[in-house]
């Protein structure tokens, strides 16, 4: 966790080698943490420090998400588990965007819909928005403008501008 922190704290003032490594350690030193091992991929995925590696931050980005439910059981309830939630949540989003976007995977915009479904019902803002856009445009789902816009609402419950999408709080939606 040392490891983590330091790399968040090196991230945040852009000296992404250093957190690269920060990164790496906290993912793979004695078995890793899931948040290490998530921001392992993310900064492989992006190359943040590194040289840009998608196939390998993905393979990051779904132990995180493996790691995390592992976690998640092991915990019930208290401050620990809403910690391990945060995480879980987050690493099913990525995992949902690495197949969204085709990055270190083959595009399915199908399982992209499934896992932002999953982190979308379980809160997290990001995830309902890319819900509420894959049933807008029919991406991995069947079109409906209705679905849409209950979960753009519900991203917009959480702070999310909705600056351009006046038409989700029509009466007919």
């Amino acid at each position: 966790e040392q490891y983590l922190q330091v790399g968040i704290t090196l991230h945040e003032k852009n000296e992404l080698a250093l957190s690269a490594h920060c990164f790496e350690q906290a993912a793979t030193l004695n078995g890793g943490c899931g948040f290490g091992m998530l921001m392992w991929g993310l900064t492989l995925r992006h190359g943040w420090g590194v040289r840009p590696d998608e196939k390998t931050g993905f393979a990051w980005v779904r132990q995180a998400a493996d790691a995390a439910v592992g976690d998640l059981e092991k915990v019930v309830e208290g401050v620990e588990a809403d910690a391990v939630r945060s995480e879980l949540v987050l690493a099913i989003f990525e995992v949902g965007q690495c197949y969204s976007k085709g990055w270190g995977v083959k595009e399915d915009k199908k399982l992209a819909f499934g896992y932002f479904q999953v982190a979308a019902r379980l809160g997290d803002s990001d995830a309902q928005q890319e819900l509420g856009f894959c049933y807008a445009n029919g991406k991995g789902c069947k079109k409906d403008k209705k679905e849409a816009a209950k979960w753009y609402r519900a991203a917009a419950a959480q702070g999310v501008s909705t600056v351009g999408m006046a038409w989700i709080f029509k009466e007919k939606y």
